[in-house]
């Protein structure tokens, strides 16, 4: 199976050569108007995708300190009904 797949995938290049090329953004004119407009797309992506992980990361923190505190909490009630 593996024999037929890179086979295949090496008659797919021979075919068509031009399918890997880089794009125009990669391999193109750093200056032209498509490729700066897919910079800041990609960093666009990239600050929401940030922003969205480090939302998810501090309310898991905030969750943990919580919990901590509120187990802290009902240790120090138990303790003070025992005495």
């Amino acid at each position: 199976m593996k024999k037929i797949l890179l086979t295949s995938f090496i008659f797919t290049i021979l075919l068509f050569p031009e399918t890997v090329f880089a794009c125009a953004t990669c391999y193109g004119n750093p200056n032209a108007a498509a490729t700066q407009g897919m910079n800041k797309a990609i960093i666009t992506m990239l600050g929401i995708t940030g922003g969205v992980l480090s939302g998810i990361g501090s309310s898991i923190f905030i969750l943990s300190r919580r919990s901590k505190k509120y187990y802290n909490s009902l240790n120090e009630h138990k303790k003070s009904i025992d005495s």
